[in-house]
């Protein structure tokens, strides 16, 4: 029987620019191209957290401090290759992971939301989080790592389990090297991955254990170098980490610091989740309120897809498993900027949800409406850190204003007392890392440093050669200094417990040097604000300088 040709299928349309994995990688990169000019071009001085790597990556090692991994550490130097210790290198590697984060999870994105436009929406409300949209600006080093290597875990794992390639499960291997190498608190989301398969009978039969063991053999051979060096140090890193995190040395009961610490991590759940959820109820709202309604049934199109199902179920099994965790070991070191593997996944399962809800014509006016939010909260997060970049006063950015303190008028005093090429002694870590920005081919360490156990192995790695100078550079305050070098001398470097060093040598050595830089402003008089900084040769035998 003859039958006439089936009308040959339209095939679908193109996605815009912006919502294909190149597209959404440029938008990202775009934004985190604004603020490394916004910040760059106003102020080279490294604020909370940078001027502490700074001191770090003098020299490439296998390991620096017990409570970090040193993947970071690792990037940072490599890029300082290319830019020299300046805020370029931090910003250019920020930025950097963050678009390529971006991709990974907008990749993920697209096997849980059909509608590429939808998914693009969705990765780019990522800004929306408090913790990516203002607190990734302001001084984050280590959890843009650890965010990386969470997104490419969880879209290598998915392949893994859609594919289950050789290759696809070296390359899950390799994600978990790199998050081995992040943070300590990463295996916590691949074993949530993993709990998460294993709920589900068609995800479960998916799983190749013996493949798996492979990816797990390629990730610890990633981690080896760290691994060995902890193993030489002692395996003190347990001793560190219930420091850390609260656990020993605390007077409380365990299940009071337990009970303390589960209401920490939901403090922590709602404040990470502000503004995005609020907003997305708030402009979704039909969506939501059938939750409460009769025949709501009726108004989903579908059921949650496999992959949404399977990412619901790692973003609760996270969260459970912090939970017990903090249950087992009594941790009450929990804050909102600890919670990016636990809900780095919601706002795909959220949008995956939105998606198959029967919208009647309202959906794509309400998706243009979550876009401007988008738009008008970035806009916002950038123009409000111009104040305190071009009027750096207690208005503006608080009392200290670290970012904006004039270092810079310390390079010509100091660089005529010898400072090019010599041993740098910071009294703070502040100090130390802008006096790198300063003096690059200088070696530099931070006096406190000397005397924690956790930190004298990093600082005496960067070791003086016999005939380099040594001075000591500390921050007196915004008051012109009144004491005699005698004085400072003992308040700020014989006083430190442990360190040796206080020679009658150095006692013997030149009188201490006050430097005076003066704040910028943009439309106050020069000299409105004053920092001082003394600075004082030291002996060649004397202990810090060594």
């Amino acid at each position: 029987m003859y039958k006439p040709p089936s009308a040959p299928r339209s095939a679908p349309a193109a996605a815009p620019f912006f919502a294909t994995p190149f597209g959404v990688w440029c938008v990202v990169a775009g934004w985190g191209l604004a603020h490394v000019l916004l910040r760059s071009l106003l102020s080279p001085v490294l604020g909370t957290d940078d001027m502490y790597e700074n001191v770090l990556v003098q020299v490439l090692q296998p390991g620096y401090i017990l409570r970090q991994p040193p993947l970071y550490e690792w990037l940072l130097w490599s890029v300082q290759q290319v830019t020299g210790p300046t805020i370029w290198s931090f910003l250019l590697l920020k930025y950097g992971l963050t678009s390529l984060s971006a991709l990974f999870l907008f990749l993920l994105a697209r096997r849980a939301i059909e509608d590429p436009r939808l998914a693009a929406l969705c990765i780019f409300s990522y800004s929306l989080f408090y913790q990516f949209g203002w607190n990734l600006h302001e001084g984050v080093t280590h959890t843009v790592v650890l965010v990386t290597a969470c997104s490419a875990t969880a879209w290598a794992f998915l392949r893994v389990l859609e594919r289950g390639d050789l290759r696809d499960h070296v390359a899950l291997g390799l994600a978990f090297g790199a998050g081995l190498l992040s943070k300590h608190s990463y295996p916590l989301f691949p074993l949530a991955l993993l709990l998460a398969c294993v709920s589900l009978p068609s995800w479960r039969a998916r799983l190749s254990p013996l493949r798996l063991l492979l990816a797990l053999a390629v990730g610890l051979a990633v981690y080896s170098p760290y691994l060995f060096w902890v193993t030489r140090e002692g395996f003190s890193l347990l001793g560190t980490a219930t420091r850390t995190m609260g656990v020993s040395g605390e007077p409380d009961p365990h299940l009071w610091r337990a009970l303390t610490g589960l209401g920490r991590l939901g403090f922590g759940l709602i404040g990470f989740s502000v503004p995005l959820v609020p907003l997305v109820v708030l402009i979704f709202f039909a969506r939501y309120r059938a939750l409460f309604s009769r025949g709501q049934d009726g108004r989903i199109k579908a059921p949650l897809s496999p992959v949404t199902t399977l990412l619901l179920r790692a973003v609760i099994a996270v969260i459970v498993l912090t939970a017990v965790l903090i249950l087992v070991s009594g941790a009450t070191y929990v804050k909102e900027r600890h919670m990016h593997p636990l809900l780095l996944l919601m706002p795909i399962v959220l949008f995956a949800d939105l998606a198959r809800f029967d919208w009647s014509g309202r959906f794509v006016p309400r998706c243009r409406q979550m876009a401007l939010a988008i738009v008008a909260v970035a806009l916002v997060g950038c123009l409000a850190r111009v104040p305190g970049l071009v009027a750096p006063d207690r208005t503006f950015c608080g009392g200290k204003c670290r970012h904006m303190k004039p270092y810079e008028d310390l390079r010509a005093p100091l660089s005529a007392l010898g400072a090019d090429g010599a041993m740098m002694i910071g009294a703070d870590d502040y100090t130390a890392g802008n006096l790198r920005v300063l003096f690059p081919q200088s070696k530099v360490r931070v006096l406190d440093w000397l005397s924690s156990s956790s930190l004298a192995g990093s600082a005496r790695s960067v070791r003086r050669a016999p005939d380099q100078q040594c001075l000591l550079v500390w921050e007196e305050g915004e008051t012109e200094p009144d004491r005699t070098a005698e004085d400072v001398f003992q308040s700020t470097y014989a006083v430190e417990p442990g360190v040796d060093g206080a020679t009658d040598e150095a006692r013997e050595m030149a009188q201490a040097v006050y430097l005076k830089g003066s704040w910028p402003h943009l439309w106050k008089e020069e000299g409105w604000r004053h920092s001082w900084w003394g600075v004082r040769a030291l002996s060649p035998a004397s202990g810090i300088c060594n």
